[in-house]
């Protein structure tokens, strides 16, 4: 094995197991003890930090800027990319069922919990992502999960056939989705026996625990799932369902109001004051215009530009701009948009990146 010193902010280690043609790592970065990295190449940024028992085998790795993957985590994929700022807790492992993955992606500011298990051959996960604890993820399919996704602790998610999350999906603790039936011996005559995909939408929520989801189900943007429901047929848009199985129940719990693009821009008004309330160090950084400008003066200072109507516009420097009418925003990952997106995060409001 080829030996390899890295100097980080605590002085110089030993590394020695670290194989590979292209080694594109900064200095500054902290390993833990007994880690080893077999692969073609290496990328780590500035700031990242791998604990003790870190074993990578595959093709390319790439950790962004601060990121942090902890102790006893296993990854075997040609493939493996972890954003800024991301993190994996201890003890998860990655590979496919049978022997080595084909790519993972993970966004940026996104978190895997501790004693995770992914065995699928493809997976990406967008950015603003927190998928707890005790995560089971198998199967022969890709799975994508989009920006903004809560996946809660105890979860198991099957990828048998091809499994998409889309973006700001929350699903509760105890969670089960399902692309498969196919336990019954068929010898015996057993009727049950396929695979079909499962799609969930934007937007939709899993609210409580205990939610199971059948194979061949669509989710509809929007939909909401009670407590300990059986989801067997595909939902409708922004509707509710409780039950085994599931049926609508929209009429008589009405979960949604509709609300005018005029009264959300007053809403999210209402809610930068409480933003500075949390942070007073960004008062008077976040500007409400009703269109977003053609350009502003150079600024070295992190702002928000959140406008009421229109595409997105990258106003350039370190100046996000937040669309409401299109819920997109410029990704600049400055301290101030990870702290506004955060402070919105659980109910309030969701953005999605653009570029």
């Amino acid at each position: 094995m080829m030996k390899t010193n890295i100097k980080n902010p605590t002085g110089t280690v030993d590394i020695p197991d670290i194989t590979a043609r292209i080694k594109d790592i900064d200095p500054e970065i902290s390993f833990g003890r007994y880690c080893r990295i077999e692969a073609a190449e290496v990328h780590i940024g500035r700031g990242a930090t791998l604990g003790d028992n870190f074993h990578f085998k595959g093709r390319k790795l790439v950790l962004a800027s601060r990121s942090h993957i902890a102790d006893n985590v296993k990854i075997n994929f040609e493939n493996f990319e972890l954003g800024y700022k991301s993190s994996i807790e201890r003890n998860c492992t990655f590979s496919a069922i049978r022997g080595q993955g084909k790519s993972i992606k993970i966004g940026d500011y996104t978190f895997i919990g501790y004693d995770s298990q992914i065995m699928v051959p493809e997976l990406t996960i967008g950015d603003y992502g927190a998928v707890h604890n005790h995560l089971l993820l198998n199967g022969y399919a890709p799975c994508r999960i989009g920006h903004n996704c809560f996946i809660g602790q105890h979860s198991v998610l099957n990828a048998s056939e091809k499994l998409t999350i889309g973006n700001n999906v929350r699903l509760a603790l105890n969670g089960y989705i399902w692309t498969h039936v196919e336990s019954g011996e068929l010898l015996e005559g057993c009727n049950f026996h396929g695979r079909s995909p499962v799609t969930i939408e934007d937007n939709v929520w899993l609210t409580g625990c205990n939610i199971s989801v059948s194979p061949g189900v669509t989710l509809a943007n929007g939909s909401i799932i009670l407590h300990g429901s059986v989801v067997t047929k595909s939902t409708k848009p922004r509707c509710c369902y409780s039950g085994v199985p599931a049926r609508d129940v929209t009429d008589k719990l009405k979960p949604y109001r509709e609300i005018s693009l005029n009264e959300k821009f007053e809403m999210l008004k209402e809610y930068a004051e409480d933003f500075y309330q949390s942070h007073p160090e960004y008062r008077g950084r976040l500007v409400f215009v009703n269109k977003f400008p053609d350009g502003i003066d150079d600024n070295e200072e992190p702002v928000l530009i959140i406008a009421r109507q229109g595409e997105i516009k990258n106003l350039g420097g370190p100046v996000s701009s937040f669309s409401l009418e299109t819920k997109t925003y410029t990704k600049k990952r400055t301290e101030l948009e990870e702290a506004y997106i955060r402070f919105h995060l659980g109910c309030r409001a969701r953005f999605i990146p653009i570029g």
